[in-house]
């Protein structure tokens, strides 16, 4: 291989590169979820309006049983849970079965709200965490794991609107 054919290569590939990293980036972009847009039920099948979890600002966190990084955060939305109930809700929304959901907290023994999402949930990637306040409107997203000290910071942020 001579050096023009090496370097015309290289060319070519940084190009390559440097598109698919924006194609990547906008990608995992979260897409803004609106509370409206919505349709959730309680792991009964009662229809659950999302005007019913806005007497407070909210916490809401996309997941699934079969993510692991989801279940990992549980014990820390847990524990914020227990330190700011009265200044926020949370509730856990998933777009699989009640019957996954109803085995899974037999097994783990949490104490959050589960809602299930009526059509299924289209992240990129999850856990997913929306904080919206007492209006309904988003106030921020994070995707992936979020850690005690992002949740309690979010919290706050979200009572100030």
């Amino acid at each position: 291989m001579n050096k023009k054919s090496f370097w015309t290569g290289y060319g070519i590939g940084v190009v390559i590169v440097i598109i698919g990293a924006f194609i990547f980036k906008a990608n995992m972009e979260v897409p803004n979820t609106p509370l409206d847009n919505l349709e959730l039920h309680d792991l009964s099948g009662k229809q659950v309006k999302a005007a019913e979890l806005l007497d407070k600002p909210l916490i809401v966190n996309y997941w699934a049983t079969w993510c692991a990084p989801c279940r990992e955060e549980f014990p820390i939305f847990e524990k914020v849970k227990a330190k700011a109930a009265s200044k926020v809700n949370i509730v856990m929304i998933s777009d699989e079965k009640s019957s996954t959901i109803e085995a899974f907290n037999k097994k783990n023994k949490y104490t959050f709200t589960y809602l299930l999402a009526g059509k299924a949930i289209s992240f990129p990637q999850r856990p997913v965490t929306a904080v919206y306040n007492k209006k309904g409107e988003l106030v921020s997203q994070i995707m992936g794991t979020v850690t005690e000290k992002q949740l309690l910071d979010l919290i706050d942020n979200a009572g100030k609107e």
